[in-house]
């Protein structure tokens, strides 16, 4: 096993600093989640309703930007 070169009083500073906080999304009144559109899909699709290609165009839609 090798020894990585740097030591660890250069990683100290990881532990000490705050972390850093991934922002939080703002959602718009009355938008949908991708989420929500999927579980709506799946439950078309089990029902029968759907095929599984209808499925994939629908779901490209949805990633769409």
């Amino acid at each position: 096993m090798r020894r990585v070169a740097a030591s660890r009083r250069q990683h100290l500073d990881l532990l000490r600093r705050r972390p850093t906080l991934d922002p939080v999304p703002v959602e718009r009144p009355g938008a949908v989640r991708r989420v929500d559109q999927l579980r709506a899909l799946l439950q078309l699709v089990d029902r029968g309703v759907l095929s599984a290609e209808e499925f994939e165009r629908q779901e490209r839609k949805v990633y769409r930007p």
